[in-house]
C-alpha cells in the first residue's frame, strides 16, 4: 500500500522500543543536561531536509547521533527543575497509536473511541477533585496556559455576554484578581483576550505566596465602589515558584459574596488531591466555576496534556458555539464547539491508556514520595546552614545560602552561581525563583525515578557548590 515497506516500518518500531529502553536504563549514568552549543546544533540540522528522503533507518541513526546526546534528560532522577515530569511507560506507546490513527479529537464522528476515552478521563478527574462527574464537562488542551485561558474565556462569557458580538468596547474596566505569585499565563491570557494587563489586580500574599483573602475582599469592594466591573478571581493550588496553596474555600466565599467567577489553577498542585493527608489543602475545589489541571505535570503524562474543567457547560456553548455547515452535528455538543481548537490531537487516548495500564495508585505513591524527598532535601540543606523557605506542602523546596556579612545583592548573585555550577557539572538541574524580593534556589521533584540516594547526591553537590562559590 502506497509503496511503503511495512515490514521495515515494524522493524523500525521495534528498534525505537529498544532505544527507549536503553535511554531510560542509562539515565542515571549520563549528565542531566547536555553540554551543547546552539550554533553547532543548528549547523548539524541545517540542510537535512530536501526532495529525497533518507529512509527511516537513517533517521533513527541520526536521532541517536544528534538528538539523544543533546536532550535535556527530564526523566533523570536528579532533574528537579521545572515542572517537566517523567511519562509513565504506557504513555509513549499510546502516543504511537494516537499518531498511527491520526483521528481528529474535535468530534465523535471523527474519533469515536478516542473522544469517549477522553470523556472517561474527564469523569475520573472530576471525581478526584470531588466535582459532580455528571455535570462537569472538560477538554484536554495543549497545556495549562490554554486551560487557564479556557477558564477565563468562560468567565468573560458569563459576565460580559455582549463581548462576543461587540468586543472589548462593550465593557469598561473589567477586573480580574490574582495573587502576585500567579502563573504568568494568567496575565498573558488577560492580554490576549482583551481584558488588558492593567485590569489584572495583583492581590497581596502571605506565607509562601498565598492570596491574602482580606486584601482580596478589600480590593474587590473598592473597585466595585469605584464603578469598575470585577468579574473573576484566579486561585492557585501550587504556585510554580514556591508551591504556595491558596485558601480556596475562603476565596470561594469572596466570589460568592460578590458574584465573581472562580477559576482555580491547579496545573501543578492538582495531584495533591490523590493524597488523603492533603485533603485540607484542596478543600473547596468543588466550588470552582472552572479548573485547570495538567496531566502532563504531576500525573506523569507526556506533553502536552492540559485539562480544562467547568460545571457550566451552557457557558461553554455561549462562549464557543458556532454553526459550521460542513462539519456534521450530533445530539451532543462536540469538542471543537466547546473550546478554541478545531483540530485536536486525541490526547485523551494517551492519558486513558496510561491511567488504565498503571493505575492511580502508581501516581499516588510517586506524588507522596516526591513530597517526602523535598522535605528531606530541605532538612539536609538546613543542616548545612542554608535558610529554608518554610511551610512547604508540595514537592517544591526553596533554600538560600547566606554567608554571614555578605551584602544582600551579592547573596542573590550567589544563588544563581550555585545553580550554574551544579548544572555545569551535569550532576543535577534545578532553577532559581524570586520570593519577596529575594533570590532562592528552587528544587521541584515531579519524577518517577528519583530515589532517596539521588536527593543526597543533589544536596552534596549544592553544598559543595555553595562553599566553592562563596
Amino acid at each position: 500500500m502506497s509503496g511503503f515497506d511495512w515490514e521495515q516500518v515494524a522493524a523500525a518500531i521495534g528498534r525505537t522500543g529498544s532505544m527507549y529502553r536503553e535511554y531510560m536504563e542509562g539515565l542515571a549514568e549520563r549528565p542531566v543536561a547536555p553540554t551543547v552549543d546552539r550554533a553547532m546544533l543548528r549547523e548539524r540540522f541545517r540542510g537535512t531536509l530536501g526532495d529525497e528522503g533518507v529512509g527511516i533507518d537513517q533517521v533513527l541513526d541520526e536521532i541517536e547521533e544528534i538528538v539523544l546526546p543533546y536532550t535535556m534528560s527530564t526523566a533523570h532522577p536528579r532533574y528537579v527543575g521545572l515542572v517537566n515530569s517523567t511519562p509513565l511507560p504506557a504513555a509513549p506507546l499510546a502516543d504511537l497509536i494516537v499518531s498511527m490513527l491520526n483521528n481528529n479529537g474535535g468530534a465523535f464522528h471523527q474519533s469515536p473511541s478516542a473522544t469517549t476515552a477522553e470523556e472517561e478521563v474527564v469523569r475520573t478527574f472530576a471525581e478526584l477533585l470531588h466535582c459532580n462527574s455528571d455535570s462537569t464537562r472538560g477538554l484536554l488542551l495543549p497545556g495549562g496556559t490554554f486551560a487557564n485561558q479556557h477558564g477565563l474565556l468562560l468567565a468573560r462569557a458569563k459576565h460580559f455576554p455582549q463581548w462576543r458580538s461587540k468586543g472589548p468596547a462593550a465593557v469598561q474596566a473589567p477586573r480580574l484578581y490574582t495573587s502576585t505569585a500567579v502563573h504568568f499565563s494568567v496575565t498573558r491570557t488577560a492580554q490576549v483576550i482583551g481584558i488588558g494587563e492593567d485590569n489584572v489586580v495583583a492581590v497581596d500574599t502571605i506565607g509562601r505566596g498565598a492570596i491574602d483573602v482580606a486584601d482580596l475582599r478589600r480590593r474587590v469592594s473598592a473597585d466595585r465602589d469605584a464603578g469598575r466591573q470585577p468579574f473573576a478571581v484566579v486561585a492557585t493550588v501550587g504556585t510554580t515558584g514556591t508551591g504556595a496553596i491558596d485558601n480556596v474555600a475562603a476565596v470561594a466565599e469572596v466570589c460568592r459574596e460578590f458574584s465573581l467567577w472562580l477559576h482555580i489553577d491547579m496545573c501543578y498542585g492538582g495531584a495533591a488531591a490523590l493524597l488523603p493527608e492533603r485533603a485540607p489543602h484542596v478543600a473547596g475545589i468543588h466550588l470552582a466555576d472552572s479548573i485547570a489541571i495538567d496531566p502532563h505535570k504531576w500525573f506523569f503524562m507526556p506533553m502536552t496534556a492540559g485539562l480544562a474543567l467547568t460545571k457550566h457547560p451552557d457557558v461553554e456553548t455561549a462562549a464557543f458555539g458556532l454553526d459550521v455547515s460542513y462539519i456534521p452535528s450530533g445530539p451532543e455538543p462536540e469538542a471543537f464547539n466547546r473550546g478554541l481548537p478545531t483540530t485536536r490531537r486525541s490526547t485523551g487516548l494517551t492519558v486513558w491508556a496510561a491511567l488504565r495500564a498503571h493505575g492511580l495508585e502508581t501516581i499516588r505513591a510517586a506524588v507522596r514520595r516526591n513530597i517526602e524527598q523535598m522535605r528531606s532535601l530541605e532538612a539536609q540543606l538546613a543542616a548545612a546552614g542554608f535558610r529554608i523557605l518554610t511551610g512547604g506542602e508540595l514537592s517544591i523546596a526553596c533554600a538560600r545560602f547566606e554567608p554571614e556579612g555578605m551584602e544582600p545583592a551579592r547573596i542573590d548573585e550567589l544563588q544563581r552561581e550555585i545553580s550554574e555550577r551544579v548544572i555545569a557539572s551535569g550532576t543535577a538541574w534545578f532553577s532559581i525563583t524570586h520570593h519577596e524580593g529575594e533570590t532562592w534556589l528552587r528544587f521541584n521533584a515531579v519524577n518517577l525515578h528519583t530515589k532517596d540516594a539521588h536527593i543526597e547526591q543533589i544536596a552534596t553537590a549544592v553544598i559543595q557548590a555553595a562553599q566553592e562559590a562563596a
